[in-house]
């Protein structure tokens, strides 16, 4: 396992504009009024200002060992689609984001439910704006083509306790964005993110393994031939 002192660690600020339609669109999913409309857009606005979202990533070599095991400079991890994703692939990308701790600062009141269920969905889409810019960022500067990525917790084959192996590859490097984590392996602040960025040309997408149809976030639908492909039967 290479020593944390010498790896390299980059750390990306991300250059955020808040996507207000993207706002309404997640609160619509939840049978969205117009006064939650409403609140959401002054919210939206609000978050704008002080939103800085930033991102840690380093660049990494993995080595499958079996259909369900795979080395990361020399950390290891248990996951069927991960082993299958990353075979013949070097290098790949660990990544932390967080939606970061600015917009904890915005004036609401302790009690308003609906605003702090407003400023929820913010940082959810503060964080996935963050996520979505530093695939972009590390796609244009390693001249990658199409890309994707794996995230703990996301999928059942990948559990949240793979948080605490891909901490590892950081050295503690996730503390210079605010970000911890916790013996569970859940992340504060909340609306954080970790995971594998990896060159795919298959169009891969994690949601296709995942059975929660009924998901705000999902990119792409459940996919029962992949499930089979990837992970031996559908889920």
């Amino acid at each position: 396992m290479a020593n944390p002192e010498e790896v390299k660690i980059y750390q990306v600020e991300i250059p955020f504009e808040m996507d207000t339609d993207a706002v309404v669109r997640r609160l619509r999913f939840r049978n969205l009024n117009p006064r939650l409309e409403g609140m959401a857009r002054e919210l939206a606005e609000a978050a704008r200002a002080v939103a800085r979202p930033p991102a840690i990533y380093r660049v990494a070599r993995p080595c499958v060992i079996d259909s369900a095991t795979v080395e990361i400079d020399g950390v290891r991890f248990t996951s069927r689609a991960l082993s299958k994703n990353l075979v013949d692939q070097a290098p790949v990308y660990p990544f932390i984001a967080t939606a970061g701790q600015e917009m904890e600062g915005l004036p609401i009141p302790a009690g308003d439910v609906m605003r702090q269920y407003c400023l929820d969905i913010i940082k959810t889409v503060v964080l996935v704006s963050a996520v979505d810019h530093l695939s972009d960022y590390i796609k244009n500067t390693y001249s990658l083509g199409n890309v994707t990525h794996m995230n703990p917790g996301e999928i059942e084959d990948w559990p949240i306790t793979q948080q605490k192996p891909l901490f590892a590859l950081f050295g503690g490097a996730e503390r210079q964005i605010g970000v911890t984590l916790t013996e569970s392996g859940v992340m504060k602040p909340i609306k954080s993110r970790s995971g594998i960025l990896f060159p795919n040309e298959s169009g891969f997408v994690s949601c296709q393994l995942c059975t929660q149809v009924k998901c705000p976030g999902r990119r792409a639908g459940y996919d029962p031939a992949l499930v089979e492909e990837m992970l031996g039967a559908p889920s």
